[in-house]
């Protein structure tokens, strides 16, 4: 095994529930935006098998959602992600980068409100969530890669 999935490994293995959500959104974010930038080289294939792993993730997100949570909260981001998924399943048919934009998009901003709700509650209990953990070094950090 390589050094970088040996590092991958153990980052989901010691991963907190917050930072495990955390790096599925980077690995969404991370093959959106590599499907977006083959489908601008014309690179059909490459774009199919970066959109579907980015559709991979966002699907684990749903999949993740707590149903024992507020109902009209889990209601609403079901919508969210699956309105990401049909974005990127319509962005492979017809080859739209617009689409992918969007759900790119989309991303970021969830990513962005998760790294500050990791920061506000670790500033509410900085024991139970280690600072270290809510961080990451901005949307291009290291993620999944497979």
């Amino acid at each position: 095994m390589s050094t970088v999935n040996e590092y991958l490994e153990n980052q989901i293995l010691t991963a907190n529930p917050h930072r495990l959500h955390l790096l599925v959104v980077d690995g969404a974010l991370r093959h959106a935006r590599l499907g977006l930038e083959a489908l601008q080289q014309n690179n059909i294939e490459e774009m199919f098998l970066r959109l579907n792993k980015s559709r991979e993730f966002v699907n684990e997100l749903i999949c993740g959602i707590n149903p024992d949570g507020d109902p009209d909260l889990t209601a609403r981001m079901k919508s969210l992600l699956a309105f990401i998924y049909r974005n990127l399943v319509l962005a492979d048919v017809e080859r739209s980068p617009q689409r992918v934009e969007d759900a790119i998009k989309i991303l970021t901003i969830h990513r962005e409100t998760w790294v500050e709700l990791g920061q506000k509650l670790a500033s509410l209990e900085p024991r139970r969530v280690n600072d270290d953990e809510m961080e990451m070094s901005g949307p291009h950090s290291r993620s999944w890669s497979t």
